[in-house]
């Protein structure tokens, strides 16, 4: 018989909180990705969120690794990696113009996050290789992406954590879509 892995069971509860707030109207559901790479035997799953009518892109993304599946497996604790579990992390995704209001999304968020995560910002810029260097970023190719990064790995012990996960997640869109400039 097949026992799920602390990464089912967090995918599992975490997809069904999120088509419940899209059933609700709180949010909306706009992509989803189940990927398991044969390389590296490790799986990862993304779910994209919108509040319903919002601009701002989130991405939740959970991760395992095969030092992760034969730890649980095999009940063992490997010192450089800590118990096993699943890895957690955030990215909303804005028009590159908001960058102007990075400071301020910065002060909103890591309010939110609190210590147990790392917010991080970037830029991504697509260029034409045939334009000049300064069109790409003039005409509005870029997008600003923020990262919530959390310092631990969560297992199931954590799991209860989905609904206060997702309280801020929310709250998060707002304060982005809040300072809309």
């Amino acid at each position: 018989m097949f026992d799920p892995t602390i990464f089912d069971n967090w995918k599992v509860v975490l997809e069904g909180a999120l088509y419940d707030l899209d059933r609700e109207g709180a949010a909306e559901v706009i992509g989803r990705e189940d990927l398991v790479d044969l390389a590296t035997m490790s799986r990862s799953f993304r779910i994209g969120v919108r509040r319903t009518g919002g601009g701002c892109r989130a991405e939740i993304r959970l991760t395992s690794g095969l030092a992760d599946f034969a730890a649980e497996r095999y009940e063992l604790r490997l010192t450089e990696l800590g118990a096993p579990g699943i890895r957690l992390e955030l990215r909303f995704t804005l028009p590159g113009e908001r960058i102007r209001g990075a400071k301020a999304l910065h002060d909103a968020l890591v309010p939110l996050w609190g210590a147990e995560a790392e917010v991080c910002h970037r830029v991504r810029i697509e260029l034409d290789p045939a334009a000049p260097p300064d069109a790409a970023a003039a005409s509005g190719g870029s997008a600003y992406e923020i990262d919530v990064l959390f310092h631990e790995k969560r297992d199931e012990d954590r799991i209860g954590d989905v609904d206060e996960l997702l309280k801020r997640l929310l709250a998060s869109l707002d304060a982005i879509e809040d300072g809309e400039a």
